[in-house]
């Protein structure tokens, strides 16, 4: 199930139109991994690659740190915080090293040896791809409506 267009040359940005279906895309593949059905993990390397390279290891401090805007750093620390409600995520570390854990999980060799960081991975490309089409339709209602339509 591969339909959407496959460019992982980017980091991950909110504004990309393909980025909700991406994110359902692996939702679907993830499912379908833990149900058996295939192993197609196409997507799941795409979106774990754009999730990598929006982030960049800082030598000196050991940290992580985003390469993305902050409507991206939004819509992604939403999407995170819904997958994992129990952990608390007060630093913007914390988030960044929460999405790069889901991103290794979904470019890993063997992902069906991990199925609860599948699952979790499967929570999390399900809540971003509700965020970030929820932030498209927001800034879409931002835009003036055309003169001539009540």
């Amino acid at each position: 199930m591969s339909s959407t267009t496959l460019s992982p040359k980017q980091g991950l940005r909110v504004l990309d139109p393909d980025l909700p279906f991406l994110a359902a895309e692996v939702a679907i593949d993830v499912d379908n991994l833990l149900a058996g059905t295939s192993e197609d993990q196409t997507a799941m390397r795409c979106l774990a690659d754009k999730l990598l390279q929006s982030t960049e290891l800082d030598s000196d401090s050991g940290t992580t740190r985003s390469q993305m805007d902050l409507a991206t750093r939004t819509v992604l620390g939403e999407a995170v915080s819904e997958t994992v409600k129990k952990e608390s995520l007060k630093k913007i570390e914390d988030l960044l090293a929460k999405a790069n854990q889901i991103a290794k999980v979904l470019v890993s060799d063997n992902p069906q040896n991990n199925r609860e960081g599948l699952e979790q991975a499967r929570n999390f490309c399900v809540a971003l791809s509700r965020s970030a089409a929820a932030y498209s339709e927001s800034i879409r209602d931002l835009r003036p409506s055309h003169p001539f339509r009540r």
